[in-house]
């Protein structure tokens, strides 16, 4: 059996860069709680001043956006270049889905049988359709399942304050029972590192949220369901990915196969995060792929890649005219 290739660079680098956003997302999530050392400033709806969707529903529920807003702009401009390079490079909740899709395992056999694109994912369009048309109605309910805004609802409302409680319940029992040999007791280290804990990360005073079993069982759904499907979510329920779908079908940015070394034996399939059909160059989704690059690395003849399509087309020309020069 062929073996497959080293992971190239371009696919640490897009590790990296998810890796990265999502810390920076976790990072401004804490910077909202209550600690003492919190200096809350407008940097902290980044993301959702990235979100052209957060804006898109805005404009048509209330016919004005905020000014921070226009960064969405950059987003659909890069989207229109690169295609949905934002939900495989940038998107936290993306990142999220991302690691507990790479822990699902299974053998490439079974995972070449559901890589590839499923008509079921044109779902999210219609979530989008829905989404658009409510708001021009006047309701803005495009929060229910924009990436940013369940993800960080699910946070604040339930994974926080169930971490929040069970630190502050570790530590108060560390503290009153105080194990430890002679005068050497486990406090002398534990209470250092609480006192770093409730200043930076713990928050002054949790408030609990009527909802929040529901809404911690509903991310954990969300997750499990990559174990399933990968990026179950990205590929069947998110809008702002079918709003990046519609914006990015046509990208210059484009998958290439060299006919000449692809043996098909669509192994890169196997990792394909968005079923975008990257085994068939003529059956290509644009709009389904993430350019996560797993085809590359995947691909054990070096076959596959990803160019600019106006740099293939210059190619192209060249080398016709190189032909007519014969």
């Amino acid at each position: 059996m062929t073996m497959k290739r080293k992971t190239p660079l371009v696919v640490w680098l897009r590790r990296f860069t998810q890796s990265a956003f999502f810390v920076l997302f976790i990072y401004l999530f804490l910077e909202t709680t209550d600690h003492p050392i919190n200096r809350p400033g407008r940097h902290l709806s980044l993301f959702f001043d990235l979100d052209p969707l957060v804006a898109l529903n805005s404009l048509l529920a209330t016919y004005k956006v905020e000014r921070a807003m226009l960064l969405s702009i950059a987003t659909l401009a890069v989207t229109l270049l690169c295609g949905r390079w934002f939900c495989g490079w940038i998107c936290p909740f993306g990142a999220t889905h991302n690691f507990f899709t790479y822990l699902r395992g299974g053998r490439a056999k079974s995972k070449l049988e559901v890589g590839g694109y499923n008509r079921w994912q044109t779902a999210k369009y219609y979530i989008l359709v829905a989404f658009l048309v409510a708001a021009f109605l006047g309701a803005n309910v495009a929060g229910w399942l924009d990436p940013f805004s369940f993800f960080f609802r699910s946070l604040a409302t339930s994974i926080y304050p169930a971490v929040n409680s069970a630190i502050v319940s570790l530590f108060t029992w560390t503290y009153n029972v105080n194990p430890g040999v002679g005068s050497v007791r486990l406090s002398l280290v534990t209470e250092p590192i609480y006192s770093f804990l409730r200043a930076h990360f713990l928050a002054v005073e949790q408030p609990y949220y009527w909802g929040s079993l529901l809404i911690g069982s509903l991310l954990i759904a969300v997750v499990a369901l990559n174990f399933y499907r990968a990026r179950f979510w990205c590929r069947y329920v998110c809008p702002l990915g079918a709003l990046l779908g519609v914006v990015g079908k046509n990208p210059l940015v484009r998958l290439k196969k060299d006919s000449e070394q692809c043996t098909n034996c669509r192994l890169c399939l196997v990792d394909c995060q968005g079923g975008a059909n990257s085994n068939n160059v003529n059956e290509w989704k644009a709009s389904e792929c993430f350019y996560c690059c797993n085809c590359i690395s995947d691909c054990p003849s070096k076959a596959v890649t990803f160019t600019s399509q106006l740099r293939q087309e210059k190619k192209e020309d060249a080398q016709t005219l190189v032909q007519m020069g014969r």
